[in-house]
């Protein structure tokens, strides 16, 4: 938890940082925080800004003098103030500074400081708009601190009944393996298999025993045998059931024309009258 809210801190001042130096136009913007008796850069932006996780002098310079005194301070120019440290700031090529002191019950908790390289280059809007993001930043702190306050959820105490995973793996293990089967499957005649037969929607069933056969077929080849020997039909001769099926449906078209062949006669004999009574 102190980890992930130390994250979330640093990543809010970091583009703090960088939107003051926008803003304001600034050649380098930094944020530093106290830790114990040192203030050290935890947020930068700009060519002129100092490097992350550097210590500030607070004991000297500008910064001392804003952290001391508790209230803002801007430099016009570095070449001429005699409260910056001339040596750092030419080494950075620095000459406008503004420092405000981060301030939290009464107590400096950071510092929030812009650099430009040239002179006179901060108005008093560019000191406001600091102060605003100042705000921000103590914001933050006060939410990062909260988090690191909170307790995480922790989770129920197991009961009796619960196995935990570790339990299981070992119970798995020490259990013996299940008893093979090596027993070939049992076929009963009637019952197809679903598994090795996929086309079961196409199979249909004996006429006469109710064995399945195939699609296209009525009866099975048992019971064509024993209905062909039953008929003392030879290998030439049309089976019985084939002749039955044959009358059947030499049957079923009489039946089923039966209509027609009546309009038929009705017309024939409608248009002889016709030709009678006309002669």
């Amino acid at each position: 938890m102190q980890e992930a809210a130390r994250r979330d801190l640093e990543v809010a001042l970091q583009l703090l940082a960088e939107r003051a130096q926008y803003i304001t136009g600034a050649s380098g913007a930094a944020i530093a925080l106290r830790e114990g008796d040192a203030m050290v850069c935890r947020a930068t932006a700009g060519s002129t800004a100092p490097e992350l996780d550097s210590e500030l002098q607070v004991n000297s310079g500008l910064s001392g003098e804003s952290i001391r005194a508790q209230k803002t301070l801007v430099c016009d120019d570095a070449e001429r103030d005699v409260r910056v440290n001339r040596e750092s700031c030419r080494e950075l090529g620095v000459r406008s500074v503004i420092v405000i002191p981060l301030l939290r019950e009464g107590n400096v908790a950071g510092v929030f400081e812009l650099l430009a390289v040239r002179s006179h280059a901060f108005e008093s809007r560019d000191i406001m708009a600091l102060e605003r993001l100042s705000e921000m930043i103590l914001t933050a702190m006060d939410h990062a601190e909260a988090a690191t306050r909170s307790l995480p959820d922790l989770p129920p105490p197991p009961s009796e009944n619960t196995v935990t995973m570790s339990e299981s793996a070992d119970r798995k293990e020490n259990s013996p393996p299940p008893e093979s089967n090596d027993a070939p499957p049992v076929i009963m005649k009637g019952v197809p298999d679903p598994a090795s037969d996929k086309s079961s929607d196409k199979i249909g069933k004996c006429l006469s025993c109710g064995f399945p056969v195939s699609g296209g077929r009525v009866i099975c080849l048992d019971c064509e045998k024993a209905q062909m020997a039953e008929g003392g039909h030879g290998a030439d001769q049309e089976p019985a059931f084939l002749s039955q099926l044959s009358a059947q449906s030499g049957e079923s078209w009489l039946s089923s024309h039966l209509y027609t062949i009546g309009t038929l006669l009705v017309v024939i004999l409608t248009v002889v009258l016709i030709v009678l009574k006309f002669r």
